[in-house]
């Protein structure tokens, strides 16, 4: 038998043959094949465009005007009555009643009323400007509950406040007057403060304005946005009638704007610009780096106010009564 065996056994040269007839055999009767190894992506496909994307939307709430983005809090006008809390990062809206502003809000036994502007002003505090009784500018220090500083501005001066703004070094606050077409820069005192200088007058030039709305306040600079000219401009923050003027954008690719009305800046210098049927980030030099409404097929018309940290951009929506937030993102083509 061993005999037997050892005739029948292959010799070593006819493995080779063996083998091929093995992979035929394989190829031909075998269901239950090996995975294949992945194939590397073909080169220059790409990975996406950076780009805003809808990553929360607010509905049915009160109309949403000015808005300000302090200490991790989105605090917010509603229906030109209230300052409300709201924490930022939710899916649905949720009010921060802790850090709420009080509705009346009483300051030194008077109600103030008609509130139209916010600004984060230094070390944790919050202005807001009131129309009711007079032009008035409070300091609210973000306790919870908030509690007034004890500093504020008389803006008797003031026609119209289109928009504010607070130095977070010097504690000075910034006033433009919409109908009265000036910038004014004030020093706020527990006896009503003083207006220091006027920053800017009515013009069409650089360095003058038109119907001046938002204002943001970085470094030693104010950002205006120069509705009245369809401009954003920059301005010296602490010299009148000096600064960059106009952000006019690349030569090839001029900054263009419409019934632009408020402007943030984020903590990497980015400016953000709420205007008609969109909102744009803007570099410091004009250019656009993204239209933040692109992608939304529900952007709103009319934005109301704007404000943004590095990767997310809140804009309120008053016709819609709606607040979107938007996220920076990698899409891809099949987004919409």
């Amino acid at each position: 038998m061993n005999h037997e065996r050892a005739r029948t056994r292959p010799k070593w040269r006819e493995w080779p043959a063996l083998a091929v007839l093995l992979v035929v055999w394989i190829g031909a009767g075998c269901t239950n094949r090996l995975p294949l190894p992945d194939e590397p992506e073909s080169e220059g496909t790409g990975t996406g465009e950076i780009a805003y994307v809808v990553q929360y939307r607010w509905a049915n709430l009160p109309h949403f005007g000015d808005m300000v983005l302090t200490v991790g809090i989105l605090f917010v006008i509603e229906d030109s009555t209230r300052v409300r809390a709201y924490i930022s990062d939710k899916a649905t809206p949720v009010v921060n009643q802790g850090f709420s502003l009080p509705d009346p809000v009483v300051v030194g036994g008077q109600t103030l009323g008609k509130p139209v502007q916010l600004a984060a002003g230094a070390n944790k505090t919050l202005w807001v400007a009131f129309r009711e009784p007079a032009h008035r500018l409070v300091q609210f220090r973000l306790t919870s509950p908030p509690e007034d500083t004890g500093l504020w501005v008389d803006a008797w001066q003031v026609e119209a406040i289109g928009g504010i703004a607070a130095d977070s070094d010097s504690g000075f606050v910034y006033v433009s007057d919409v109908e009265g077409n000036q910038v004014s820069k004030y020093e706020p005192t527990s006896t009503g403060g003083r207006r220091v200088t006027l920053l800017a007058i009515e013009g069409n030039g650089d360095l003058t304005v038109r119907e001046p709305r938002g204002l943001y306040c970085y470094g030693d600079s104010l950002l205006v946005v120069d509705s009245g000219k369809n401009w954003i401009q920059v301005i010296s923050a602490d010299v009148p009638r000096s600064g960059r003027g106009q952000v006019l954008g690349p030569i090839d690719e001029p900054l263009v704007l419409h019934d632009p009305v408020d402007a943030w800046v984020d903590a990497s210098g980015r400016y953000y610009v709420a205007e008609q049927g969109r909102v744009l980030q803007i570099t410091s030099q004009g250019l656009i780096k993204e239209v933040v409404t692109d992608l939304d097929t529900q952007a709103p018309p009319l934005p109301a106010a704007v404000v943004a940290n590095t990767t997310q951009v809140w804009v309120a929506d008053p016709l819609g009564q709606r607040c979107t937030i938007y996220q920076i993102n990698t899409v891809t083509e099949e987004l919409p």
